[in-house]
Protein backbone atom coordinates (compact mmCIF):
# COMPACT_ATOMS: atom_id res chain seq x y z
CA UNK A 1 0.00 0.00 0.00
CA UNK A 2 2.79 2.34 0.72
CA UNK A 3 4.51 2.19 -2.70
CA UNK A 4 1.32 2.51 -4.22
CA UNK A 5 1.39 5.68 -2.08
CA UNK A 6 4.48 7.27 -3.34
CA UNK A 7 3.67 6.28 -7.13
CA UNK A 8 1.01 8.33 -6.52
CA UNK A 9 2.85 10.64 -5.02
CA UNK A 10 5.79 10.58 -8.37
CA UNK A 11 3.22 10.65 -10.55
CA UNK A 12 1.63 14.11 -9.15
CA UNK A 13 4.95 15.48 -9.16
CA UNK A 14 5.92 14.67 -12.34
CA UNK A 15 2.31 16.36 -13.74
CA UNK A 16 3.33 19.23 -11.85
CA UNK A 17 6.49 19.67 -12.65
CA UNK A 18 5.38 19.90 -16.44
CA UNK A 19 2.61 22.11 -15.82
CA UNK A 20 5.40 24.86 -15.08
CA UNK A 21 6.65 25.17 -18.55
CA UNK A 22 3.58 23.51 -20.37
CA UNK A 23 0.68 25.04 -21.23
CA UNK A 24 -2.76 23.53 -21.35
CA UNK A 25 -4.90 24.00 -24.33
CA UNK A 26 -8.85 24.78 -23.29
CA UNK A 27 -11.54 22.85 -25.61
CA UNK A 28 -11.74 24.16 -29.02
CA UNK A 29 -14.18 23.79 -31.69
CA UNK A 30 -14.04 21.55 -34.58
CA UNK A 31 -12.66 24.91 -36.66
CA UNK A 32 -10.89 22.58 -39.37
CA UNK A 33 -12.48 19.42 -41.86
CA UNK A 34 -11.19 16.90 -38.89
CA UNK A 35 -13.44 13.57 -38.61
CA UNK A 36 -15.07 12.87 -35.45
CA UNK A 37 -15.65 9.09 -34.16
CA UNK A 38 -19.78 9.89 -34.91
CA UNK A 39 -18.82 9.75 -38.46
CA UNK A 40 -16.18 6.37 -38.41
CA UNK A 41 -18.84 4.62 -36.52
CA UNK A 42 -20.58 4.90 -40.02
CA UNK A 43 -19.90 2.26 -42.62
CA UNK A 44 -20.20 4.39 -45.73
CA UNK A 45 -17.36 7.07 -44.07
CA UNK A 46 -14.92 4.38 -43.32
CA UNK A 47 -15.77 3.48 -47.09
CA UNK A 48 -14.60 6.89 -47.96
CA UNK A 49 -11.27 7.40 -46.18
CA UNK A 50 -10.46 3.71 -47.44
CA UNK A 51 -11.27 4.74 -51.28
CA UNK A 52 -9.42 8.09 -50.55
CA UNK A 53 -5.71 6.44 -49.24
CA UNK A 54 -5.74 3.44 -52.34
CA UNK A 55 -5.51 6.56 -54.60
CA UNK A 56 -1.99 7.20 -53.17
CA UNK A 57 1.17 6.92 -54.98
CA UNK A 58 3.24 4.05 -53.30
CA UNK A 59 6.61 2.49 -53.85
CA UNK A 60 10.20 1.75 -52.55
CA UNK A 61 13.05 3.11 -52.58
CA UNK A 62 16.13 1.15 -51.42
CA UNK A 63 17.55 2.83 -47.36
CA UNK A 64 20.90 2.55 -45.96
CA UNK A 65 22.42 -0.99 -46.35
CA UNK A 66 20.03 -1.81 -49.17
CA UNK A 67 16.57 -2.13 -46.87
CA UNK A 68 13.54 -1.57 -48.89
CA UNK A 69 11.60 1.45 -47.39
CA UNK A 70 8.11 1.48 -48.33
CA UNK A 71 5.52 5.00 -48.61
CA UNK A 72 2.87 6.23 -49.88
CA UNK A 73 2.04 9.91 -51.58
CA UNK A 74 -0.92 11.88 -51.21
CA UNK A 75 -0.30 15.17 -53.62
CA UNK A 76 -2.93 17.92 -53.78
CA UNK A 77 -3.58 18.97 -57.70
CA UNK A 78 -1.96 22.12 -56.71
CA UNK A 79 1.63 21.66 -56.27
CA UNK A 80 2.58 24.15 -54.76
CA UNK A 81 0.42 23.63 -51.72
CA UNK A 82 1.89 23.42 -48.58
CA UNK A 83 3.04 19.38 -47.79
CA UNK A 84 3.17 17.43 -44.66
CA UNK A 85 5.99 14.32 -43.74
CA UNK A 86 4.76 12.05 -41.07
CA UNK A 87 7.60 10.05 -39.02
CA UNK A 88 5.56 7.53 -37.61
CA UNK A 89 5.93 5.56 -34.27
CA UNK A 90 7.52 2.26 -33.17
CA UNK A 91 5.31 -0.62 -34.79
CA UNK A 92 3.63 1.59 -36.89
CA UNK A 93 2.92 2.00 -40.70
CA UNK A 94 0.96 3.85 -43.38
CA UNK A 95 -1.93 1.77 -42.62
CA UNK A 96 -2.37 2.69 -39.24
CA UNK A 97 -2.62 6.62 -40.25
CA UNK A 98 -5.39 6.22 -42.70
CA UNK A 99 -7.94 8.41 -40.94
CA UNK A 100 -5.05 11.01 -39.97
CA UNK A 101 -4.28 11.53 -43.88
CA UNK A 102 -7.94 11.93 -45.20
CA UNK A 103 -7.83 15.07 -42.66
CA UNK A 104 -4.50 16.90 -43.36
CA UNK A 105 -5.50 16.01 -47.32
CA UNK A 106 -8.67 17.40 -46.61
CA UNK A 107 -7.30 20.64 -44.52
CA UNK A 108 -5.30 21.41 -48.18
CA UNK A 109 -1.93 19.60 -47.61
CA UNK A 110 -0.10 17.21 -49.66
CA UNK A 111 1.03 13.95 -47.44
CA UNK A 112 4.54 11.93 -47.48
CA UNK A 113 4.78 8.93 -45.32
CA UNK A 114 7.42 6.27 -45.02
CA UNK A 115 7.26 3.19 -43.30
CA UNK A 116 10.60 3.16 -40.92
CA UNK A 117 13.20 0.11 -41.63
CA UNK A 118 12.02 -3.08 -39.83
CA UNK A 119 8.76 -2.09 -39.85
CA UNK A 120 5.41 -1.74 -42.04
CA UNK A 121 5.81 -2.66 -45.28
CA UNK A 122 9.69 -1.76 -45.34
CA UNK A 123 12.01 -4.23 -44.70
CA UNK A 124 13.57 -6.47 -42.05
CA UNK A 125 16.73 -6.92 -40.41
CA UNK A 126 16.28 -9.99 -38.77
CA UNK A 127 15.04 -13.72 -39.37
CA UNK A 128 11.79 -12.46 -37.48
CA UNK A 129 9.50 -10.13 -38.33
CA UNK A 130 8.32 -9.69 -35.74
CA UNK A 131 10.92 -8.04 -34.02
CA UNK A 132 11.69 -5.21 -33.19
CA UNK A 133 15.08 -4.12 -34.25
CA UNK A 134 17.58 -1.01 -35.71
CA UNK A 135 21.45 -1.78 -36.61
CA UNK A 136 22.31 2.12 -36.37
CA UNK A 137 19.49 4.68 -35.53
CA UNK A 138 21.18 6.84 -37.66
CA UNK A 139 19.81 4.44 -41.07
CA UNK A 140 16.36 5.61 -39.80
CA UNK A 141 17.51 9.74 -40.25
CA UNK A 142 19.15 9.11 -43.14
CA UNK A 143 15.84 6.85 -44.73
CA UNK A 144 13.95 9.79 -44.40
CA UNK A 145 16.60 12.40 -45.91
CA UNK A 146 16.96 10.27 -48.78
CA UNK A 147 12.64 10.36 -48.83
CA UNK A 148 12.98 13.89 -48.20
CA UNK A 149 15.20 14.90 -50.86
CA UNK A 150 14.16 12.60 -53.95
CA UNK A 151 10.46 13.01 -53.30
CA UNK A 152 9.06 15.78 -51.54
CA UNK A 153 11.71 18.37 -52.32
CA UNK A 154 11.17 17.59 -56.35
CA UNK A 155 8.05 19.64 -55.60
CA UNK A 156 7.56 22.92 -55.64
CA UNK A 157 5.65 23.41 -52.00
CA UNK A 158 5.31 26.42 -50.96
CA UNK A 159 6.03 25.11 -47.49
CA UNK A 160 7.03 22.05 -45.81
CA UNK A 161 5.82 20.72 -42.52
CA UNK A 162 7.28 17.55 -40.30
CA UNK A 163 4.34 15.97 -38.05
CA UNK A 164 6.10 13.04 -35.74
CA UNK A 165 4.48 10.69 -33.35
CA UNK A 166 6.59 8.59 -30.36
CA UNK A 167 9.68 6.95 -32.39
CA UNK A 168 9.36 9.18 -35.12
CA UNK A 169 9.61 12.41 -32.80
CA UNK A 170 13.09 11.11 -31.69
CA UNK A 171 13.83 10.08 -35.63
CA UNK A 172 12.37 13.58 -36.54
CA UNK A 173 14.29 15.61 -33.62
CA UNK A 174 17.45 14.06 -34.88
CA UNK A 175 16.93 15.15 -38.45
CA UNK A 176 16.22 18.81 -37.29
CA UNK A 177 19.23 18.93 -35.78
CA UNK A 178 21.01 17.33 -38.48
CA UNK A 179 19.02 18.95 -41.45
CA UNK A 180 17.80 22.55 -39.68
CA UNK A 181 16.62 24.26 -43.38
CA UNK A 182 14.18 21.44 -44.58
CA UNK A 183 11.42 22.03 -42.87
CA UNK A 184 9.62 25.32 -41.97
CA UNK A 185 7.69 23.68 -38.54
CA UNK A 186 7.53 20.86 -37.31
CA UNK A 187 4.58 18.99 -34.79
CA UNK A 188 6.22 16.42 -32.45
CA UNK A 189 3.55 14.40 -30.56
CA UNK A 190 4.53 12.16 -27.26
CA UNK A 191 8.14 11.73 -29.10
CA UNK A 192 10.02 9.12 -27.44
CA UNK A 193 12.70 11.07 -25.68
CA UNK A 194 12.99 8.43 -22.79
CA UNK A 195 11.43 5.86 -21.52
CA UNK A 196 8.79 4.45 -18.90
CA UNK A 197 8.64 0.57 -18.92
CA UNK A 198 12.60 0.19 -19.69
CA UNK A 199 15.80 1.18 -18.09
CA UNK A 200 18.61 2.22 -20.59
CA UNK A 201 21.41 1.11 -17.87
CA UNK A 202 20.24 -1.97 -17.38
CA UNK A 203 19.70 -2.61 -21.23
CA UNK A 204 23.26 -1.60 -22.28
CA UNK A 205 24.35 -5.02 -19.84
CA UNK A 206 21.64 -7.00 -21.76
CA UNK A 207 21.74 -6.15 -25.16
CA UNK A 208 25.20 -8.53 -25.80
CA UNK A 209 25.51 -9.79 -29.42
CA UNK A 210 22.96 -12.37 -29.76
CA UNK A 211 19.85 -10.63 -30.98
CA UNK A 212 16.88 -11.21 -28.85
CA UNK A 213 13.52 -10.42 -27.51
CA UNK A 214 14.00 -7.77 -24.23
CA UNK A 215 12.46 -9.19 -20.84
CA UNK A 216 8.69 -9.90 -21.23
CA UNK A 217 8.60 -8.70 -25.29
CA UNK A 218 7.95 -10.74 -28.05
CA UNK A 219 6.16 -11.56 -30.75
CA UNK A 220 2.68 -10.37 -32.10
CA UNK A 221 -0.15 -11.10 -30.23
CA UNK A 222 -3.60 -10.76 -31.75
CA UNK A 223 -5.74 -11.51 -28.26
CA UNK A 224 -3.37 -8.91 -26.92
CA UNK A 225 -6.06 -6.52 -28.92
CA UNK A 226 -8.46 -5.49 -25.93
CA UNK A 227 -9.63 -2.13 -25.43
CA UNK A 228 -10.22 -2.23 -21.65
CA UNK A 229 -6.43 -3.65 -21.13
CA UNK A 230 -4.78 -0.80 -23.74
CA UNK A 231 -2.47 2.26 -22.71
CA UNK A 232 -2.49 4.09 -26.07
CA UNK A 233 -6.38 5.81 -26.59
CA UNK A 234 -9.64 6.36 -24.72
CA UNK A 235 -11.30 6.18 -28.21
CA UNK A 236 -12.48 2.70 -28.59
CA UNK A 237 -13.50 3.31 -32.43
CA UNK A 238 -10.25 4.23 -33.44
CA UNK A 239 -8.49 1.72 -31.10
CA UNK A 240 -10.55 -1.04 -32.89
CA UNK A 241 -9.69 0.61 -36.63
CA UNK A 242 -5.97 0.58 -35.78
CA UNK A 243 -5.99 -2.92 -35.09
CA UNK A 244 -8.34 -4.12 -37.82
CA UNK A 245 -5.63 -2.25 -40.24
CA UNK A 246 -3.15 -4.40 -39.48
CA UNK A 247 -5.25 -7.57 -39.32
CA UNK A 248 -6.23 -7.17 -42.82
CA UNK A 249 -2.25 -6.63 -43.87
CA UNK A 250 -0.49 -9.00 -41.77
CA UNK A 251 2.69 -8.00 -42.82
CA UNK A 252 2.85 -4.86 -41.50
CA UNK A 253 2.51 -6.19 -38.30
CA UNK A 254 5.52 -5.76 -35.62
CA UNK A 255 5.83 -7.45 -31.96
CA UNK A 256 8.12 -6.27 -29.62
CA UNK A 257 11.14 -4.47 -29.30
CA UNK A 258 14.60 -6.14 -28.87
CA UNK A 259 17.51 -5.49 -26.46
CA UNK A 260 19.49 -3.81 -29.34
CA UNK A 261 16.81 -1.74 -30.62
CA UNK A 262 16.03 -0.50 -26.68
CA UNK A 263 19.95 0.16 -26.23
CA UNK A 264 20.52 1.91 -29.82
CA UNK A 265 17.23 4.15 -28.91
CA UNK A 266 18.67 4.89 -25.40
CA UNK A 267 22.00 6.36 -26.85
CA UNK A 268 19.73 8.64 -29.52
CA UNK A 269 18.11 10.21 -26.31
CA UNK A 270 22.09 11.59 -25.43
CA UNK A 271 22.86 12.85 -29.08
CA UNK A 272 19.18 14.39 -29.05
CA UNK A 273 19.85 16.10 -26.02
CA UNK A 274 23.44 17.27 -26.92
CA UNK A 275 22.59 18.88 -30.01
CA UNK A 276 19.24 20.86 -29.16
CA UNK A 277 21.22 23.82 -30.01
CA UNK A 278 21.75 23.15 -33.62
CA UNK A 279 17.73 23.21 -33.86
CA UNK A 280 16.67 26.21 -36.14
CA UNK A 281 13.04 24.69 -36.92
CA UNK A 282 10.22 26.25 -35.48
CA UNK A 283 9.03 22.86 -33.48
CA UNK A 284 5.39 22.38 -31.06
CA UNK A 285 5.44 19.31 -28.78
CA UNK A 286 2.42 17.70 -27.15
CA UNK A 287 2.78 15.48 -23.58
CA UNK A 288 0.09 13.38 -23.30
CA UNK A 289 -0.88 13.63 -19.41
CA UNK A 290 -1.81 10.08 -18.96
CA UNK A 291 0.88 8.64 -20.52
CA UNK A 292 2.51 5.07 -20.00
CA UNK A 293 5.09 4.60 -22.88
CA UNK A 294 7.36 7.45 -22.94
CA UNK A 295 8.89 10.07 -20.19
CA UNK A 296 7.17 13.00 -19.58
CA UNK A 297 9.94 14.26 -17.71
CA UNK A 298 12.16 13.28 -20.47
CA UNK A 299 9.70 15.81 -22.69
CA UNK A 300 9.52 18.37 -19.74
CA UNK A 301 13.69 18.21 -19.56
CA UNK A 302 13.94 18.95 -23.61
CA UNK A 303 11.86 21.90 -23.77
CA UNK A 304 13.48 23.71 -21.11
CA UNK A 305 16.73 23.37 -22.48
CA UNK A 306 15.44 24.72 -26.45
CA UNK A 307 13.82 27.14 -24.30
CA UNK A 308 17.22 28.33 -22.31
CA UNK A 309 18.56 27.91 -25.64
CA UNK A 310 16.47 30.55 -27.62
CA UNK A 311 14.71 27.88 -29.58
CA UNK A 312 11.28 29.12 -31.25
CA UNK A 313 9.32 26.58 -29.22
CA UNK A 314 5.87 25.48 -27.31
CA UNK A 315 5.17 22.51 -24.76
CA UNK A 316 2.00 21.40 -24.21
CA UNK A 317 0.62 18.98 -21.65
CA UNK A 318 -3.05 17.95 -23.28
CA UNK A 319 -4.75 16.42 -20.03
CA UNK A 320 -6.98 13.63 -19.62
CA UNK A 321 -4.93 11.78 -22.76
CA UNK A 322 -3.11 8.68 -23.35
CA UNK A 323 0.33 8.11 -25.83
CA UNK A 324 -1.49 8.52 -29.39
CA UNK A 325 -2.90 11.61 -29.48
CA UNK A 326 -3.63 10.66 -33.42
CA UNK A 327 -6.63 8.40 -32.34
CA UNK A 328 -7.59 9.71 -28.65
CA UNK A 329 -11.49 10.75 -28.10
CA UNK A 330 -12.72 13.46 -30.38
CA UNK A 331 -12.27 16.14 -27.88
CA UNK A 332 -8.10 15.32 -27.24
CA UNK A 333 -7.90 14.96 -31.22
CA UNK A 334 -9.73 17.67 -32.01
CA UNK A 335 -7.44 20.38 -29.68
CA UNK A 336 -4.71 18.96 -30.57
CA UNK A 337 -4.88 19.24 -34.61
CA UNK A 338 -6.32 22.40 -34.32
CA UNK A 339 -3.41 23.36 -32.40
CA UNK A 340 -1.07 22.11 -35.27
CA UNK A 341 -2.69 23.80 -37.91
CA UNK A 342 -2.63 27.09 -36.10
CA UNK A 343 0.81 26.12 -35.19
CA UNK A 344 1.72 25.35 -39.06
CA UNK A 345 -0.04 28.38 -40.66
CA UNK A 346 2.35 30.76 -38.30
CA UNK A 347 5.30 29.52 -40.45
Amino acid sequence: MRSIKYELLFILLITASCAVNFKTIQRLDNVYKISAEAQLKNEHYQEKIENFYTLGKEGYFAGKDSIQIYYKIFRQAALESPAILISSGRTEAAIKYKELIFDLYNNGYSVYILDHRGQGLSGRMTKDPDMGYIDTFQFYVDDMKYFYDTTLKKTPHKKKYLLAHSMGGAIGITYLEQNPKDFNAAAFSSPMLGFIAFTCSATKLLSGKKTKYALGQGSYQENENIFKKNKLTGSEIRYHLMNAAFAKDTLARLGGPSYQWIYKSCKQFDYINDNINNIETPFILFSAENEEIVSIKAHQKFIEEAQQLGKTCEGFLIENAQHELFIEKDEIRIKTMNQIFNYYNKY
